[in-house]
């Protein structure tokens, strides 16, 4: 796949990520409206799932990268924290780092998130650690942007 190509698809995952922490935002504004108090319990599930989608974004980029300019993607049961981490490694004659161990510390903590919203039902999910995420992710994901254009401009 030519590199103009690599680049378009990854531009648009993140132009979907930073969609969808927009849209958790709004639900975090909505949270602390009063009137809101019937439907907190949905807002929770509903950033919750907007968390999950902001992590499955990032690892939809980790994949392409990983495939087609690594042409090696991670294998076996652990096999996402595999991927995390081989985005902060530099491969020689192919590419940069993508994202700092900083990055990989604090999206490793939305990967173990994810596994959580998968694993329950989603009426047992605890709301201070999704706030605690939510609060998190406008941050993180205003790095992890900055962290994938610059290895982006690396490309040839």
């Amino acid at each position: 796949m030519k590199t103009t190509k690599i680049k378009e698809r990854i531009r648009q995952e993140l132009l979907e990520i930073r969609e969808t922490i927009e849209t958790t935002q709004s639900y975090l504004k909505k949270l602390e409206e009063p009137s809101s108090q019937p439907y907190q319990d949905a807002l929770i599930m509903a950033i919750s799932l907007c968390l999950h989608s902001f992590y499955t974004g990032v690892e939809r980029i980790f994949q392409f990268i990983a495939r087609f300019i690594d042409y090696v993607e991670p294998t076996g049961e652990s096999w996402h924290q595999k991927l995390l981490e081989q985005m902060t490694l530099t491969v020689p004659d192919v590419r940069s780092q993508v994202i700092s161990l900083s990055t990989q510390t604090s999206l490793d903590e939305f990967r173990r998130f994810r596994h959580v919203v998968r694993s329950v039902y989603a009426y047992k999910l605890e709301i201070e650690p999704v706030l605690e995420l939510a609060n998190k992710a406008t941050i993180l994901s205003q790095t992890l942007e900055r962290e994938v254009n610059l290895f982006l401009e690396s490309l040839p």
